[in-house]
């Protein structure tokens, strides 16, 4: 899946929001031996109180090399974007136009709901990631390091965790799921597509008997309730399972908290896309405004919390820190975050000539999905600049 905005093209992985007049290309990866042909149906909605007009819906036939990709271009009025996997049967899609049409509000719902499950779903598989690779590699870093992971990623720390021994810390860490995420005001505004209504949205991850076996594990529990209202459109023909999008690169890859049914009534999947509203780059700010860092030989870590979604996706590419030179031209150094660090990594001096002043302002800046952004300004200080660039600084 990739989207195009304007000149530019993007995989699904990279983009945080639509924009109306993006042009969006979806195929349907199953594999070579696929018993079941899939209708791949993609329907734009524009809120809970006006139903879609058919036109914005639009099929394709998996199974059919001329017929299996999507070509969809955002129209005016969309605000939100659901794609559905159906078993083929005869009048397969018009059932599901139908299903949408009568009650649109509630797929505007699992649009919103899902969204959010999946950047919550992020965050986690971040901490999560970060703490096992800990285990396996460096124990005895855990302790030192999942304070800042906590932080990075608005994830709760259960200090109680660290008093224990050093080979049992990761998995105190780690249980009772449920109780991990912290609300993130950031992720919980890209997915507020309901007009005129605040959201308040579960971001616990259900406790359930199947927690921990593969896909059919339960991540949310709000999906439950999508489950519940899903159910009113039951027929003899479709029963519809909410999927839980998880992005990488060009790929979407679909979780499933229950197991697909292909007898009467087939189940049929529905995923949601990012919502189609204005960019909202990422709150960044400094943790330590007003002190200078020092820029050594192995780079400087420029300290950065208020937007968990920088490290947990990859919305935020390009970034780079913008400084002047000595000769009063500027220069962008790139750098990479670090979750584990808790901020952007500026590598050492060699990677800009050596021609920068013995201290100098850097400001983050990077893009959002298609967006430039600006982030906090660093004042960072550079010992092993050159002589002449600290004479010409003096005078």
């Amino acid at each position: 899946m990739t989207v195009t905005h304007g000149a530019t093209t993007l995989p699904i992985g990279q983009v945080p929001n639509l924009s109306e007049g993006d042009r969006i290309t979806v195929s349907a990866d199953l594999p070579r031996d696929q018993g079941v042909h899939y209708l791949l149906v993609a329907a734009f909605l524009r809120g809970a109180t006006n139903p879609p007009s058919k036109n914005w819906f639009t099929q394709a036939k998996t199974w059919e090399r001329k017929k299996n990709t999507l070509d969809l271009t955002v129209p005016a009025g969309a605000r939100q974007l659901i794609l559905f996997l159906a078993p083929e049967t005869g009048g397969g899609c018009d059932s599901i136009v139908d299903a949408v049409r009568k009650q649109p509000g509630a797929f505007v719902r699992a649009s919103q709901e899902l969204n959010q499950a999946s950047l919550d779903r992020a965050r986690l598989d971040t901490f999560l990631d970060s703490i096992h690779r800990l285990e396996r590699t460096h124990p005895e870093r855990i302790e030192a390091v999942s304070p800042v992971l906590t932080r990075s990623l608005s994830i709760t720390l259960k200090a109680e965790c660290l008093e224990q021994a050093i080979d049992l810390q990761a998995a105190c860490l780690t249980q009772s799921r449920s109780s991990l995420l912290l609300a993130d005001s950031h992720s919980a505004s890209l997915t507020e597509t309901l007009v005129g209504a605040p959201t308040d949205l579960a971001l616990q991850l259900a406790a359930t008997p199947e927690a921990g076996y593969g896909y059919y594990s339960s991540y949310i529990g709000v999906v439950r309730d999508l489950a519940r209202i899903f159910g009113a459109f039951q027929s003899t023909q479709f029963q519809y399972i909410p999927a839980l999008g998880r992005a990488a690169e060009a790929r979407l890859s679909l979780l499933l908290n229950a197991a697909p049914s292909f007898a009467k009534p087939k189940s049929v999947m529905v995923a949601a896309l990012p919502a189609i509203e204005a960019p909202e780059p990422p709150p960044l700010r400094t943790i330590a405004p007003g002190r200078a860092l020092c820029r050594a030989r192995e780079g400087v870590l420029l300290p950065v919390e208020g937007a968990p979604l920088i490290y947990a996706t990859r919305y935020a590419h390009a970034m780079a820190v913008r400084v002047t030179r000595a000769d009063g031209s500027t220069l962008d150094l790139p750098v990479s975050a670090d979750v584990e660090r808790g901020g952007f990594l500026l590598a050492g001096p060699g990677s800009d000539g050596g021609d920068l002043r013995a201290g100098f302002d850097a400001t983050l800046h990077g893009i959002w999905g298609f967006t430039p952004f600006d982030g906090p300004r660093f004042r960072i200080q550079n010992p092993h600049a050159k002589v002449g660039a600290r004479s010409r600084a003096r005078r």
